[in-house]
């Protein structure tokens, strides 16, 4: 029986392996760039160096929806339990005209990593302390300086 010389092109398999090869070697590449051996392992549970002014630092630049606040009070860093691991907490209680909420800053890292809504696993048992600051930024990021 006779093969047809349209179901194997000559030189179909070669070039069928030449094309295997190189992506074998482009997926290698691509492989490399993500697990760098001498990159420096960063610590995530740095206890945040200057809590204060990271967190000002970020209200600034995403206030969210804590523009209109009337008071704000803000805990110290503590290490809470994620899941499997822990990360340092900043708890952040906010109360407007008609709203209070609760919010906490986690860190990874000594640096803000997400702020989320806080629960009472989080914020619960937080030692809240009278931060006007927020009350201060919020106000001139709304346009009354007060």
């Amino acid at each position: 029986m006779r093969r047809s010389s349209l179901a194997h092109p000559p030189g179909g398999r070669a070039s069928a392996r030449a094309a295997a090869a190189l992506l074998a070697i482009a997926l290698s590449g691509c492989a490399s760039f993500g697990g760098q051996k001498d990159a420096k392992q960063v610590d995530p549970n740095i206890m945040p160096a200057d809590y204060k002014g990271s967190v000002m630092a970020f209200l600034q630049n995403n206030p969210y929806d804590l523009v209109g606040v009337r008071a704000a009070e803000l805990a110290t860093p503590e290490l809470r339990p994620f899941g499997t691991e822990s990360r340092y907490v900043v708890c952040l209680r906010a109360a407007g005209p008609d709203w209070r909420k609760e919010k906490v800053f986690i860190y990874y890292g000594g640096t803000i990593n997400q702020f989320i809504d806080a629960t009472p696993e989080t914020c619960g048992t937080a030692a809240y302390q009278a931060f006007p600051e927020i009350t201060t930024l919020m106000n001139q990021l709304r346009g009354n300086k007060k």
